[in-house]
């Protein structure tokens, strides 16, 4: 048998949903040192499984995914 290869978990996150609260604390990224951009006033990145999503501070909601390769 071939090696074992790792897939990322993909919710299925799209712009406008609402990001569960469990992700949207104790997740966060520093933008600057994955190379992500800056985000807007009042959004934040965070990391779900391999994946980068640009939430909302006080409402969740998405404004951005980045899915890692697979």
């Amino acid at each position: 048998p071939g090696p074992m290869m790792h897939k990322s978990i993909h919710h299925g996150w799209h712009k406008g949903q609402r990001l569960p609260s469990q992700w949207r604390h104790g997740h966060d990224v520093d933008w600057r040192a994955h190379r992500l951009h800056q985000p807007p006033r009042g959004y934040h990145w965070v990391k779900t499984d391999d994946d980068y999503v640009l939430v909302g501070i006080a409402t969740g909601v998405i404004l951005s995914t980045i899915f890692a390769n697979q």
